[in-house]
């Protein structure tokens, strides 16, 4: 049975440029056909999404009443719903949608935890001039403070992955981010690598003219043992032989690990990247940290993060404690 059951599709009613149709700004026509594709061979449901923040003071500024454009936003945004709607049911598709009032990144986050659902896929608005995705506001919220996994796409020329690259640091929560990158790879029949950046911790004792030793052998010493480290974690978390090749890939880089991988995403023509991120002591909500904080303003291809398993979402529910 498929981990994916309840997909939300995060819809920026902003970044329609055809009312009639309705159309979108490429990121987000990207995050429907990925959600479409997900839930169609997930046999999952779908929700597509769409919140409405009225920028109040702006538009009083410029004497336009706001409740008038609020009433345009709601039909337009409905309408645009019902479509999209439609024309996933006509698939065979389970499928709804929701328009609510609100910051759109929080409004996201209330759905899930009131929702269930497993994976909000978004697209985002910003995307570079040297071939790299900004991502912006809205998903880097997401990722930071959703609490399940977040797949923010990129426009490629193809409707799923095909070249998939999984990292692991080996703490649990890549622990479920092989699982989930395995579960996109069997949907997708992509080609799946999977990550490790090793630390030549020697090395640096080294250069202090403190120890003398073999270094070719040392680093064979230290890929060996990831690459069996490596191998254990894969079939512990398959439950057994995964059923789909994977391929081991163990680099150097851990103290720059984001160039390590960036420099594998180029080489390899990865179009999905699934990564885990670390919850920091003492904060409210997440902080990606460290290689996934600054991967994300820079890596040329859609990124699947996954949060650890007790990670908790500073937003709540209307009504909740704390809220």
């Amino acid at each position: 049975m498929s981990i994916f059951k309840n997909v939300l599709v995060g819809i920026d009613l902003l970044q329609i440029t055809d009312q009639d149709s309705p159309k979108f700004s490429p990121p987000v026509e990207e995050a429907i056909r990925h959600g479409l594709w997900l839930a169609e061979t997930a046999s999952a449901s779908i929700t597509f999404f769409a919140a409405i923040a009225m920028p109040d003071a702006e538009l009083n500024a410029i004497g336009v009443e706001e409740p008038r454009v609020a009433s345009q936003l709601q039909r337009l945004g409905q309408r645009t719903l019902d479509r999209l709607v439609d024309s996933a049911r006509k698939r065979g598709l389970a499928a709804d949608a929701k328009l609510v009032s609100g910051e759109g990144w929080v409004e996201i986050i209330r759905e899930v935890e009131h929702g269930g659902h497993d994976v909000v896929i978004v697209g985002t608005r910003n995307v570079g001039t040297v071939q790299r995705l900004l991502f912006g506001s809205t998903a880097m919220r997401l990722l930071h403070n959703c609490p399940c996994p977040v797949w923010v796409t990129r426009p490629e020329p193809r409707p799923f992955p095909h070249n998939i690259l999984i990292t692991s640091d080996f703490s649990p929560v890549s622990d479920i981010t092989i699982k989930l990158g395995l579960a996109v790879g069997e949907l997708s029949g992509s080609k799946v690598h999977l990550f490790h950046a090793v630390d030549y911790v020697v090395d640096r004792l080294y250069s202090t003219g403190l120890l003398h030793y073999n270094a070719d052998e040392y680093h064979e010493h230290v890929k060996q043992e990831a690459v069996d480290k490596l191998r254990e974690q894969l079939v512990r978390v398959a439950g057994g032989e995964p059923a789909i090749a994977v391929e081991l890939n163990v680099v150097a880089g851990e103290s720059v690990a984001d160039s390590a991988i960036l420099d594998f995403i180029q080489q390899n023509e990865i179009d999905l990247l699934v990564m885990g991120t670390i919850a920091l002591g003492g904060l409210s909500g997440v902080v990606i940290g460290n290689t996934a904080e600054r991967l994300v303003t820079h890596v040329p291809c859609s990124m699947l993060a996954v949060k650890p398993a007790d990670f908790k979402s500073p937003i709540t529910l209307p009504g909740a404690a704390g809220s």
